[in-house]
C-alpha cells in the first residue's frame, strides 16, 4: 500500500527515494576502470564480460544475468559497486565455502561484509551474505523492507543462480521461492558459470 500524501510515512518514503536517486546518480559517474585499479592493483584489467556487465549494473539496469566461467571474476561485479556506495548489496550464496571466501575477499578490499544473522542483522554493512533458505524467511524479509524504507537497498545478487533450475527436481526446493524477491523492486543481478544457453529462457 502506498503511504498517504502528507503523512510521516509519505515523507519518509520521499526522503528514501531521494537518497536512492542521489546514490545512483553518483554511481553512474564512477570510472570503473580506475576503481578496479584502486581495488585490485595498478595492472588490473577487466576480463571476459566483466566490464559490460558492470556498466549495466552501474547504470541500474535490471535484471542483469552474467554467465562467466569459474574463476573468471564474477565477485567483482558486486564488490566494485558496493565499494563506491553507501547502500547495501545483498548476495545470496548457496554454498558455505563460497560465503567464507567472499567474506574474506571483501575484507581484503576494505568492504564491510557480514554473513546474515537474524539476531545481529548488521544494518550498516555494505555487503550482506545470506543463504537461499534465510533469504526467503520472514526475518530477512523485515531486514529488506527496512533497508528499502531507508533508501539503502542497492541490489540483490543471486550467486550460482542456475541452482534455481536444479531445485525444480526437489533439491533445496525453497530456492524457487527466490522468485518472490523481484517484488522488492530493486536491481536484480544473477551470476553463474554453468547456465546453458538453452536454459536461459526457462531461467528468466
Amino acid at each position: 500500500m502506498k503511504a498517504k500524501k502528507g503523512t510521516r510515512a509519505a515523507a519518509g518514503r520521499k526522503e528514501a527515494m531521494e537518497e536512492e536517486y542521489r546514490r545512483w546518480k553518483m554511481m553512474r559517474q564512477v570510472d570503473i576502470d580506475e576503481e578496479l585499479r584502486r581495488l585490485v592493483g595498478e595492472q588490473a584489467q577487466f576480463r571476459s564480460v566483466q566490464k559490460r556487465a558492470l556498466q549495466s549494473i552501474m547504470q541500474h539496469k535490471s535484471p542483469v544475468v552474467a554467465i562467466m566461467g569459474t574463476g573468471a571474476g564474477k565477485s567483482i561485479l558486486f564488490m566494485l559497486p558496493a565499494s563506491v556506495s553507501s547502500g547495501v548489496t545483498v548476495v545470496i550464496v548457496p554454498l558455505v565455502s563460497l560465503r567464507e571466501d567472499m567474506k574474506a575477499r571483501c575484507g581484503e578490499l576494505g568492504i564491510a561484509c557480514v554473513e546474515w544473522q537474524s539476531r545481529r542483522p548488521n544494518e550498516w554493512a555494505q555487503v550482506v551474505l545470506v543463504t537461499p533458505e534465510s533469504a526467503v524467511g520472514e526475518g530477512f524479509g523485515h531486514f529488506i523492507n527496512r533497508q528499502r524504507a531507508m533508501g539503502r537497498l542497492d541490489r540483490i545478487v543471486v550467486d550460482e543462480c542456475h541452482v534455481v533450475l536444479d531445485s525444480k527436481t526437489g533439491w533445496r526446493s525453497r530456492m524457487l521461492a527466490l522468485r518472490n524477491l523481484v517484488m522488492t523492486e530493486t536491481q536484480m543481478v544473477y551470476l553463474t558459470a554453468t547456465l546453458r544457453p538453452r536454459e536461459e529462457e526457462e531461467f528468466i
